[in-house]
């Protein structure tokens, strides 16, 4: 199991003083790469093996978002691995154990030359050990299906480098936020699910296909007519906003 601490920072927060669900992505991600760095498995350990760690899927659920200079812990741990795949849950808590938000995950171990997943060598998992998966009732499968009707096509958009990550590629967080944009504007997320497919790169064209009914929003991101990622993003009907949060007074 991997811990670190930070306080919420306004850059992460949205309009209302809370951390933002992209921000919630980012610590997530952030956490699941320190992990690989504590261990001595980081990008850099990657980049020069040519081997390494690609998300498959996420599925995070938010119980409350934290205010604006709330001090949290975030933490991962890996729960299982089997063939090429592995699993770690994340979770983001305050100081009191209060639990703001988490999540499940699926990792593919990749060879990043040959563009083909491997089996996980047995060093990964001695590296990262294996801990208790995480209780979720609410655990959904990673396959995001997207609805055939009342599907409608958006404006194509074009990947630019500031949509990249140290691996060439479209990061994760990115795909989310191109998908945010087509939710009204105040909604709050209670339920993420993103399956990663494929691989967009630097001057690669998406074109988001959008689905709504009720509580749930479906954003479908191809390229060439494949997909690369599907979003789902899912919000209480009752409780579209949280008010803003009350300020911190600090004497550090």
């Amino acid at each position: 199991m991997y811990e670190f601490t930070s306080r919420i920072r306004y850059s992460e927060c949205a309009p209302d003083a809370r951390l933002s669900l992209l921000g919630l992505v980012n610590y997530f991600q952030d956490c699941a790469v320190f992990h690989a760095l504590h261990v001595g498995r980081g990008p850099s350990t990657w980049k020069e093996e040519h081997y390494g760690w690609v998300i498959t899927s996420w599925q995070i659920l938010v119980n409350e978002y934290p205010p604006l200079h709330e001090q949290v812990k975030t933490a991962t741990w890996a729960y299982r691995f089997k063939g090429f795949e592995a699993n770690r849950n994340l979770t983001m808590r305050g100081m009191d154990d209060k639990l703001y938000a988490y999540a499940n995950s699926s990792w593919a171990y990749f060879d990043t030359a040959a563009l083909r997943p491997l089996r996980v060598p047995s060093y990964e998992v001695e590296a990262y050990g294996i801990d208790p998966e995480l209780p979720m009732e609410e655990k959904a499968p990673r396959r995001i299906r997207l609805p055939k009707v009342n599907v409608q096509e958006k404006q194509a958009i074009r990947i630019r480098s500031t949509n990249l990550d140290s691996n060439g590629h479209v990061n994760n967080e990115q795909y989310i936020a191109m998908a945010l944009a087509y939710l009204p504007a105040g909604i709050k997320v209670r339920e993420l699910r993103v399956e990663y497919i494929g691989q967009a790169r630097l001057g690669d064209t998406l074109l988001p296909r959008v689905w709504h009914e009720k509580n749930e929003y479906i954003v479908w991101l191809e390229k060439e007519g494949k997909t690369c990622a599907a979003i789902l993003f899912r919000i209480n009907e009752d409780e579209k906003v949280l008010p803003i949060a009350p300020e911190v007074k600090t004497n550090d």
